[in-house]
C-alpha cells in the first residue's frame, strides 16, 4: 500500500544542435519506493532534417544497503522510467531535449511499512510525518552557453543528502556527453524557491 507521493517538475527548452538537460533530484523518506519519470507535455522541431526528441528518466539513486549508504547509477536511456528502490531515500530523474521544448515530472511512490502481525497487537503502524522540502535551483553552463538545470529537493529537517556529489556527479555526465573537462562546465545557484511552492512540487499524504 502506498501512503506517500512526492513529485517535482522538470523543464528544457533548446533549439540547435546541443541537447538541453534538466534534473531533479528529490529526497525522501526513508523506505521501499517506487520511482516515475514521465514526459508530461513537448513541441518538438526539426534540425538538419533531424526530428527533435525529448525523454524523461532515473538517472541515479541512493539507498541504504546493510546499514550503509549507497549510491546507484542507471543507463541514461528512457526504458528506465518506472524503477523499484529497496530502502531508497532520494532520487535523480532527468528530463532531456533536443531541438524543442518539454515538460517532465518525477514522482516518488513510498510504500506504507508493515502493518501488524495480527489486530490484537499493540504495536501501532509506525506513522510518517508530511515531509517538507528546501528547494534550490542551479543552472548548468559551458563558457556563456547554457545547457542545463538541476533542481534540488532536500528534507527540510534531517536532510541527509549529498547535494555537491550529486551536482558534481551530473556536472561530470554533462561534461562526457559534449567532450570537454569537467571543469569546464559550471553549476551556479539560480534564485531561491520558495518552500513548498505547490505551483512546483507537491506530496500527498495518505
Amino acid at each position: 500500500m502506498i501512503d506517500w507521493i512526492g513529485y517535482g517538475w522538470m523543464a528544457g527548452s533548446v533549439h540547435g544542435p546541443d541537447m538541453y538537460s534538466a534534473d531533479l533530484t528529490m529526497e525522501v523518506p526513508r523506505g521501499d519506493a517506487l520511482a516515475v519519470a514521465a514526459v508530461t507535455g513537448l513541441s518538438l522541431g526539426v534540425e538538419n532534417n533531424e526530428p527533435g526528441s525529448a525523454a524523461a528518466y532515473v538517472r541515479e539513486l541512493g539507498l541504504w544497503e546493510e546499514g550503509l549508504r549507497a549510491v546507484r547509477s542507471l543507463p541514461p536511456d528512457p526504458i528506465n522510467n518506472v524503477v523499484p528502490i529497496p530502502d531508497c531515500y532520494w532520487v535523480r530523474f532527468r528530463l532531456t531535449v533536443f531541438q524543442g521544448n518539454a515538460f517532465g515530472q518525477g514522482l516518488v511512490f513510498r510504500a506504507a511499512p508493515a502493518p501488524p502481525p495480527s489486530p490484537r497487537s499493540r504495536i501501532a503502524t509506525p506513522k510518517m510525518e508530511k515531509p517538507a522540502w528546501k528547494v534550490r535551483d542551479y543552472h548548468v553552463r559551458i563558457g556563456e552557453k547554457g545547457l542545463g538545470s538541476h533542481r534540488i529537493m532536500a528534507l527540510a529537517r534531517g536532510s541527509q543528502l549529498p547535494v555537491a556529489e550529486i551536482l558534481d556527479r551530473a556536472g561530470a555526465e554533462v561534461a562526457r556527453h559534449f567532450g570537454v573537462k569537467p571543469k569546464e562546465v559550471v553549476t551556479r545557484p539560480a534564485r531561491r524557491v520558495a518552500r513548498d511552492a505547490e505551483s512546483r512540487f507537491r506530496s500527498l499524504f495518505f
